[in-house]
């Protein structure tokens, strides 16, 4: 492995890129090479490994030929990887079996056999890109240092469909921004030969759920203990505490002892909900120490009031609370820079992430656990109900009609949802078709949300989005045989590749950005619980309930529900009403022809008066402030001209 010190590359503070053994992969590193920091070689000498990376976030192995990397947050040694490199012999093919045996989140790249093959996460949290350059067929983990490298614009049809509302369904989900640049479905690997030529393969399936929650929780709690664990001590050894009465950076107030703030490794999330506050218990098992931040709430929010009751169970922890005036608000600085590879969905909260992780790593955080995707891989949504049906219909009557009573839905809207037997294909053809019609008045009965276009969508973006949805609905297949099961696997990719641009944002910060539950381990102890004991309507996340009884403590379980933010949203929407309006100001979305300014300029008038921010609104703004960044970052892809009547 060499190193040659830091460089800005403008496609962000990490990436890497893999390049075939081979003459054209010497001529891609060629092009690679001005942007790159670091790189590992082939056993023949030639480039393999190519970006910007810190020396503990890559392990490589070697064993004659073949070449064995890990790259990202595994428990990992060198002499370990040697051993699993030489089981390799002449076949890549064998990565399936260690990649399954390894705790963590990570992307693993092998040689051996004269091929290569790049997998990332089933999760989706560690994805991974390929497009053609010099010759040959080179990946990376950001598809904005592909899109550099070859020069080509954004692709029209994938800014169609961002303005699809709500966002976009499997397999459109994984498309990538760039004409040219591909993206590996996640659980699928890259396979590139030493000519140059590519496809994917399966290397992954979600396990049956066929585990009752008396067995498979202690599988969740082993597995999130382990994901906790290694990464606690990944972060180094805690530094001595400061003097008493040390400020802390903002302002911000340090409870839970007299000395200062200390050097502590780990910085963890303690919102109030239980799935950061299980990671925090399972955290100071290892490390009494460790530093949580809370943020105190606006409106009707009794996060804090949670997060002051499992405080009281982590002695030694130190606690950084930070009110609403000790942090930016929602909105706030939405063209900066945060040098994401696509838009951030969670646009809105941004500069808080920013902020929060600044505050933990000037206190002498390294890493950063977040309970993202604790909500979308503990517990299922509706459409296991269909699957439930069909297997135990009684249990089904009692679930669905509590959930009609509870949320209050119409009876007649679950009906259709149990009946409905559309395959996937027909239902995603169905979605193409029916784009500007009004929705169902009694709610979705397919495989997901029904997709309809925005009302600031133009005639040309809704006609890109349709022919883009029947392209993907000829061949589309779902991502499990059930609707139920589909649904748990597609939450938790969709919670993979949000939490994959949260981390590029938390980076800007200077720490590592970790999430356990998105682990591939994790979500595979999940997804083999059966989907209708770890999602029932009279019980808060009754799986990780179970799984976390006897640490954290039973006063915490027993929350019921989540707090409602839309009033922190609506007073940031408001608080920046020029910012968001100035958006509308000479739109990139509508020189491409895909947005009407002067309708979104109204929808955004219209939220701010009434205070109801709606998810499809910050998804439009967001890829608008993406828009107006990538280009400086990817240096050739163009601005259009105005789109001319």
């Amino acid at each position: 492995m060499t190193g040659k010190g830091s460089a800005v590359s403008g496609c962000g503070a990490r990436w890497f890129a893999v390049l075939p053994d081979s003459e054209a992969g010497s001529l891609a590193a060629g092009l690679l090479r001005p942007l790159a920091a670091r790189s590992v070689h082939h056993a023949s000498g030639r480039p393999w490994l190519m970006g910007h990376w810190s020396a503990d976030e890559i392990v490589v192995g070697a064993a004659g030929g073949a070449r064995l990397a890990v790259i990202g947050q595994c428990p990992v040694t060198v002499d370990r990887l040697n051993r699993l490199a030489a089981g390799l012999g002449e076949s890549v093919a064998r990565l399936d079996r260690i990649g399954a045996a390894l705790p963590g989140s990570f992307h693993a790249v092998a040689v051996a056999g004269g091929m290569l093959r790049v997998q990332g996460s089933a999760s989706g949290l560690r994805r991974v890109f390929f497009a053609p350059l010099a010759g040959t067929v080179v990946a990376a983990d950001r598809c904005d240092v592909l899109a550099r490298l070859t020069g080509n614009g954004l692709d029209r049809q994938w800014l169609a469909a961002r303005l699809l509302n709500p966002p976009l369904p499997h397999p459109v989900a994984d498309m990538p921004p760039w004409q040219g640049v591909r993206a590996v479905p996640p659980g699928d690997c890259l396979l590139i030969g030493a000519g140059g030529r590519s496809r994917t393969a399966r290397w992954w399936t979600p396990p049956e759920p066929e585990l009752p929650l008396s067995r498979g929780a202690p599988l969740l709690r082993d597995a999130l203990a382990t994901a906790v664990a290694f990464r606690i001590e990944a972060a180094g050894p805690a530094g001595p505490a400061g003097p008493a009465g040390s400020a802390t950076a903002g302002g911000a107030a340090w409870t839970g002892g007299a000395a200062g703030p200390p050097v502590t490794g780990i910085g963890c999330d303690l919102s109030g909900g239980l799935d950061s506050t299980s990671l925090c218990f399972l955290a100071h098992r290892h490390r009494p120490g460790l530093t949580t931040v809370t943020c105190t709430g606006t409106g009707e929010s009794d996060d804090a009031a949670w997060a002051d009751l499992a405080a009281r169970d982590l002695p030694g922890a130190r606690r950084l609370v930070v009110t609403p005036g000790q942090r930016p608000p929602q909105f706030a600085d939405l063209l900066r820079p945060a040098g994401t590879d696509e838009p951030n969905p969670g646009l809105r909260g941004q500069a808080q992430v920013l902020a929060l992780s600044g505050l933990l790593a000037a206190e002498g955080c390294r890493v950063r656990l977040s309970g993202h995707g604790g909500d979308e891989v503990v517990q299922a949504r509706r459409a296991y109900l269909h699957d439930l049906a069909r297997s135990h219909p009684r249990t089904c009557w009692r679930h669905a009609r509590a959930h009609r009573i509870l949320r209050r839905r119409p009876a007649r809207s679950v009906l259709d949802m149990l009946l409905d037997r559309r395959d996937y294909r027909t239902w995603l053809g169905d979605q193409a078709g029916a784009l500007l019609s009004p929705p169902g008045p009694d709610g979705p009965a397919g495989w997901g949300p029904d997709l309809r276009m925005v009302p600031w969508a133009t005639a040309e973006a809704a006609e890109a989005a349709r022919a883009l949805l029947d392209a993907a609905a000829a061949d589309a297949r779902p991502l499990a045989g059930s609707r139920g099961r589909h649904e748990a696997v597609m939450l938790a990719q969709t919670a993979g590749r949000r939490s994959r641009i949260d981390g590029q944002v938390v980076a800007g910060a200077g720490l590592t950005a970790a999430y356990p539950f998105l682990d591939d381990r994790v979500l595979e102890a999940c997804l083999a619980v059966r989907l209708h004991e770890r999602t029932t309507p009279w019980h808060c996340k009754p799986l990780l309930a179970e799984a976390m009884r006897g640490l954290v403590p039973d006063a915490v379980l027993r929350r019921t529900k989540k707090p409602d933010t839309g009033a922190e949203v609506s007073e940031g929407f408001r608080r920046h009403r020029a910012e968001l309006l100035a958006l509308c100001d000479d739109l990139l979305l509508a020189r491409y022809g895909m947005a009407d300014a002067g309708r979104l300029r109204a929808a955004v008038a219209e939220a701010c008066t009434e205070g109801a921010v709606r998810p499809a609104l910050v998804h439009t703004l967001s890829t608008e402030a993406w828009l107006r960044s990538a280009a400086g970052r990817t240096g050739r892809a163009r601005t259009p001209e105005p789109v001319r009547a």
